[in-house]
């Protein structure tokens, strides 16, 4: 089955928009300068999440025979999401930063929008593969539209005590300083350091008001809590996939060193589920997942290779380390984030659990690595293919 012209073509205006959400992202967190880890890491996040969207519709069109778009948009595509970025932002304005970050965010919410229109003649599988994509773009929309509003009504709240702000400061410098000023963290369970802004109390009803919504705002009810919470479903989800699926790998591997590999990570991939089921107790959470999308598309390719492979050969082994790694350096990609949101938001216990699952998450690549390069990789490259 042949994909239509206009298929292969919104494939491609897709594929560019999202390498614009890539640069635009990647832009907007070194305009930052690491004065907010939080932000950063959301931007990373949407940013990896635009890079896997680019390979599912590469590889679509490549199935089907299409020319794959390289590079970014121009004037000449639909929509023109994040191209412009770098000339509009001024300096390390965090509103200036979030209204292109916004602005960029409407073109790609637009573009999937009109994508999904009849006339595009998207086979089912192009649909759905879009809609999933589409869910991710809106949910980034409406986190970095609510990041937005927050910011620009901390830069219009007008000062309570003239005195307050000296002269040269403004408004929105403290704004700023709201999102920087973060606890600090050295990478080791339990080094924390007390956040450094001082909130003095609030001397009317009016300034006691604000002070509780934004309380709500910094301990679960925000936009970028909810966002961290539907991360900590996707991670279950995705744990919880793998301690079903370990046990396939261990079995299909060929050398006893693999096998034990997969057998030990298994081991600590319960230990794993079982530290994020405590975080939702810790948080107060009802305890649920929701799919993974990436987890199951590893985890699919790990089924895939076991089928493709021949039993007891070392490329069978090369093919298992390679899914292995794809889901521990999604699992590492993953906690990293979550743990700068988790300090952001003040879970800090949440923290301290993550960092001990992120030492061992990477405890495992080395492992797989250490295998691949002592033995697997050259017992496969030797090794003749039965006729």
């Amino acid at each position: 089955m042949e994909i239509s012209e206009k298929s292969l073509y919104v494939i491609n205006d897709l594929i560019k928009i999202n390498n614009d959400r890539v640069a635009g992202f990647q832009k907007a967190g070194t305009d930052l300068e690491n004065a907010n880890n939080g932000l950063i890491t959301v931007f990373s996040k949407f940013a990896d999440e635009s890079r896997q969207y680019v390979g599912e519709l590469t590889d679509i069109a490549r199935r089907y025979g299409g020319e794959v778009a390289e590079g970014t948009s121009t004037s000449g595509d639909l929509h023109r999401a994040w191209i412009d970025i770098k000339a509009t932002f001024t300096g390390h304005d965090l509103l200036a930063i979030l209204n292109e970050c916004e602005r960029g965010e409407d073109a790609a919410k637009a573009a999937y929008r009109d994508a999904l229109a009849p006339e595009s003649e998207l086979t089912p599988e192009l649909t759905q593969v879009i809609q999933i994509q589409q869910q991710g773009i809106r949910e980034g929309h409406d986190l970095i539209k609510s990041l937005r509003d927050q910011a620009k009504s901390a830069a219009e709240t007008p000062e309570s005590d003239e005195n307050h702000v000296t002269s040269g400061e403004s408004v929105h410098q403290e704004q700023q300083e709201q999102f920087t000023e973060q606890p600090s963290y050295e990478g080791a369970a339990g080094e924390y350091q007390a956040p450094r802004a001082y909130v003095p109390e609030p001397e009317s009803l009016e300034q006691e008001n604000d002070w509780e919504e934004s309380q709500d705002a910094s301990s679960g009810n925000s936009k970028l809590s909810k966002f961290f919470i539907n991360e900590l479903k996707d991670l279950l989800w995705a744990e919880r996939e793998l301690v079903d699926t370990l046990p396939d790998l261990a079995e299909a591997a060929t050398s006893n060193e693999l096998k034990n590999a997969f057998e030990e990570h298994l081991t600590e991939t319960e230990g794993h589920v079982a530290r994020l089921e405590q975080v939702f107790g810790i948080l107060g959470l009802e305890l649920e997942s929701r799919k993974c999308e990436a987890m199951a598309g590893i985890v699919d390719e790990g089924d895939d290779i076991i089928s493709a492979t021949e039993e007891g050969t070392a490329q069978r082994d090369v093919g298992l380390i390679f899914a292995g790694q794809k889901a521990e350096h999604y699992e590492i990609a993953s906690y990293g984030g979550m743990i700068a949101l988790a300090k952001t938001l003040g879970y800090y216990e949440v923290a301290e659990l993550f960092v001990l699952t992120l030492d061992e998450e990477k405890a495992a690549d080395a492992k797989l690595t250490e295998i691949a390069e002592s033995h697997a990789n050259y017992d496969a490259s030797i090794e003749q293919g039965k006729d």
